[in-house]
């Protein structure tokens, strides 16, 4: 018997409910893909690209953060977001952009 947490494709339901914010809040997913495509100009490893859209993703996130006082919800917050995996929605983005830089390329020859 499988104890996966999966939820719709993603790692859980923290990782899921996270990109879709991002993805329905438009100027934040243009901040992130200008922010992965950034990195595509100054690295090419795509584990070290990953790695630092993550963080940034991440800090996003940590700056958007309410202050909350010590409380039963403060605590319920803080363990979902610990559990949502940035590394995993960035390299959502990064396969994007690899895609769009690799159909460009082709598009040129």
């Amino acid at each position: 018997m499988s104890t996966t947490n999966k939820y719709n494709g993603w790692t859980n339901y923290e990782t899921w409910n996270a990109n879709l914010w991002i993805d329905n809040d438009w100027g934040m997913n243009e901040q992130i893909a200008m922010i992965t495509a950034d990195f595509f100009g100054s690295f090419e490893d795509l584990d070290t690209i990953t790695g630092l859209v993550a963080k940034r993703i991440n800090d996003l996130f940590v700056d958007m953060m309410p202050e909350l006082e010590p409380s039963f919800f403060s605590d319920v917050m803080n363990a979902s977001f610990r559990e949502v995996n940035f590394h995993e929605i960035a390299r959502h983005y990064v396969e994007a952009e690899a895609e769009t830089i690799a159909s460009f390329i082709s598009e040129e020859k």
